[in-house]
């Protein structure tokens, strides 16, 4: 299941649950109660003057406790997905955001029907649809941040993970390429050129299906006929501030569309070090 290899292998994202992390997303998490209960008993004084704040205070708490948990968890599943087609992040961010709103909603009818007469079913229905919308708000936005701000990854380190292989079929036999030796791939009719550092080998897929095997080893699209992996890139041309060919390490030149400019720009600016 895509989602289960997405937590097992979440530690890829750069980001570990160790303390610095889990005080930032703490913080966010006190920052966003502070900033609702507030919002909330401001809403209720204009009513009634007599409002507690400690009352809005103490549901918002109990309303957002499970994010205290979910926001490192989705932000980090969000930077699990930063070279992700859009396809493969949408199915995975689905798959995640589902599972987490219904343990959101399980939680809330429990939490909130504790010391009343309303049995959960019945407390759901009490608060409604609407209570959860801040919860899909905090699960896009988190996911979406994550998905940005995944740190660089050293370029040696990238290289010597072992990435499996492709297997090319051809003349009755499979030849089987080891990913980490793929500079990059051009779109060739029915076929997908895989250039290596010494030629180039004919594979029978789609561009689409390349990128989604290819994704999370780190290639990125530069045009809607070519792949490259970034690291494999020796040098770029521009033109202004964007980005016209890249050079690959083999002398391979590829153009950048502008679709993809900003993307390889961004690409390329992670791997200088100074």
């Amino acid at each position: 299941m895509a989602l289960v290899d997405d937590l097992r292998e979440v530690r890829l994202a750069g980001f570990p649950l160790r303390l610095p992390f889990l005080a930032m997303t703490t913080l966010a998490w006190v920052a966003c109660l502070l900033v609702f209960s507030g919002a909330s008993w401001i809403d209720a004084v204009r009513a009634y003057p007599e409002a507690s704040y400690g009352r809005y205070l103490r549901g918002w708490s109990i309303g957002l406790l499970p994010w205290l948990i979910l926001f490192p968890l989705v932000f980090k599943l969000g930077a699990r997905h930063v070279n992700s087609s859009v396809r493969q992040t949408f199915r995975s961010a689905l798959t995640a955001g589902f599972i987490s709103m219904i343990a959101v909603t399980a939680y809330a009818a429990i939490a909130f029907s504790i010391g009343t007469d309303l049995t959960p079913i019945e407390t759901l229905a009490d608060l409604g649809m609407r209570a959860f919308l801040w919860d899909i708000v905090f699960f896009v936005m988190t996911f979406l941040i994550g998905r940005q701000m995944r740190p660089v990854q050293d370029p040696l380190e990238f290289r010597e993970r072992d990435l499996g292989s492709v297997a090319v079929k051809s003349s009755g036999r499979v030849e089987y390429i080891p990913v980490r030796d793929i500079l990059g791939a051009t779109a060739q009719g029915n076929y997908i050129a895989l250039h290596l550092e010494d030629r180039d080998v004919l594979h029978r897929t789609t561009m689409a299906q390349l990128e989604d095997a290819l994704g999370n080893a780190g290639f990125v699209r530069i045009h809607r006929s070519h792949l490259v992996n970034p690291a494999c890139i020796s040098m770029a041309r521009s033109r202004g501030e964007s980005f016209r060919i890249v050079e690959l390490t083999n002398g391979t030149q590829l153009p950048v569309s502008d679709r993809y400019r900003n993307e390889v720009r961004a690409q390329l600016d992670q791997r200088v070090l100074a």
